[in-house]
């Protein structure tokens, strides 16, 4: 039998497959990775992919049709056909799914879904005013994986969860009391939180340290942004608010702005996007997916502003000009939480108790250049760069400042799949 962890987003799917342990302290372990990549995309095929580990099945690459033109709700039983062709597994073999899903508002714990019991799907779905982007694709494939695989049970875990535990006067906003019915309140919810967790996980075990001993400031750093506080193992703030779009810059995000400018730059804000299957302003559209990198240097590929930068000659002088102001912008906002969140731990806590700054993501985890800026910054704590490791550095955990550094910074690769397993494991005692 196997637990599948599914991690849906408006352009992907990824997920990983792991075999029951035969007892309790046996280890999961992962047997395939898949995934669907090019959703949306127009020009371009879908493309789904099955790696299994050595020896375990026959891999699966292959195209289907145009990307604008799939419907979400099919690919996932799609790609549980491309799973089970390799004769490895039979989809009724799968006993449980945990899917990823960005906001859960107030809640503590996961959900349980079955085909007979889907109440939750409903909270869900009005949630998805708050993240449309991200919870509507979820709540789709959930449904979908239902009608696949009738017999198992899925759980849904939240990004939230892990921020559950900012204090009031951190997550409070300023507002006056609602003039109409919200289906949750109006505050900070913070997201990246499985992210978070798996990377207090993994610090912990490579510094043989207990979670509860870890105190770290996290940047994590891909097309979408944030970074966090922890101390104790547990968030005390991060970047994003009531919605991914609060904080740092992204992708297409914008991060922080003031909150009216929206309203002198759009005609009509509040009018609908004509986003196909969902409700989205204007204004929600142009923060969220016109914005950003993308709005200051006309790509989301941190690799190709960092390419025009460095190399002036592989652009024109205007490409070249907006990568430097996008990365300036990008780097600002970033030193804006970082320190502060590094004063936040320094204000509780012993300098030497402080575990350092750690990068994730896919920008954090190969942008050595924005790493090193970052922590020559904190060159007035002692943090030192140690410019073989930023650069060379292999690992799930690799340490990137020296050994004499008065701030120890890191480079953690995240597991959300491999997060949602284990919190599933937990949740059903297998």
């Amino acid at each position: 039998m196997y637990l599948l962890a599914v991690n849906c987003g408006s352009s992907s799917i990824k997920g990983k497959l792991f075999a029951l342990p035969s007892s309790p302290s046996a280890p999961l372990v992962q047997r395939a990775g898949l995934g669907v990549s090019g959703i949306g995309s127009k020009g371009d095929k879908v493309n789904f992919k099955v790696i299994w580990e050595q020896g375990k099945g026959n891999d699966v690459n292959e195209d289907g049709q145009d990307g604008a033109s799939v419907d979400y709700e099919e690919l996932f039983p799609q790609l549980l056909e491309k799973l089970s062709s390799s004769g490895e597994i039979e989809k009724d073999d799968i006993q449980y799914v945990s899917h990823r899903i960005v906001h859960g508002a107030t809640h503590k714990s996961g959900i349980k879904i079955t085909k007979d019991h889907t109440e939750g799907l409903q909270e869900m779905d009005k949630l998805s005013t708050f993240a449309p982007l991200h919870n509507h694709h979820a709540v789709l494939a959930v449904r979908a994986c239902l009608n696949a695989l009738p017999n198992h049970t899925s759980l849904l875990l939240f990004d939230t969860l892990f921020h559950q535990t900012i204090p009031p006067e951190t997550y409070t906003y300023a507002l006056p009391p609602p003039d109409q019915e919200i289906v949750m309140p109006l505050r900070k919810y913070g997201f990246h939180g499985l992210s978070y967790a798996s990377i207090v996980d993994s610090l912990a075990k490579h510094l043989k340290k207990k979670p509860e001993d870890i105190n770290i400031v996290v940047a994590h750093l891909g097309s979408g942004a944030s970074s966090c506080c922890i101390k104790g193992g547990k968030s005390i703030d991060t970047s994003m608010g009531l919605t991914p779009l609060e904080g740092l810059i992204g992708g297409t995000r914008s991060g922080t702005v003031d909150p009216t400018a929206i309203f002198h730059h759009t005609k009509d804000p509040s009018a609908d996007a004509g986003i196909e299957g969902m409700e989205v302003s204007q204004a929600e559209a142009v923060l969220n997916k016109k914005s950003g990198l993308q709005a200051l240097a006309g790509t989301t590929n941190f690799g190709t502003i960092l390419k025009r930068i460095s190399d002036p000659s592989s652009c024109s002088k205007e490409e070249h000009e907006s990568a430097t102001l996008a990365y300036g912008v990008f780097l600002d906002r970033l030193m804006g939480y970082v320190s502060q969140y590094m004063f936040k731990l320094l204000a509780s806590l012993p300098k030497e108790n402080i575990d350092g700054i750690v990068f994730s993501g896919g920008i954090g985890e190969k942008g050595a250049a924005l790493r090193k800026d970052v922590l020559e910054r904190f060159a007035w704590l002692g943090a030192k760069v140690d410019e073989d490791r930023n650069e060379r550095a292999k690992g799930v955990v690799r340490e990137i400042t020296k050994d004499a550094s008065g701030i120890r910074g890191w480079v953690v690769e995240t597991d959300e799949e491999g997060w949602c397993a284990r919190m599933t494991r937990e949740e059903f005692g297998f």
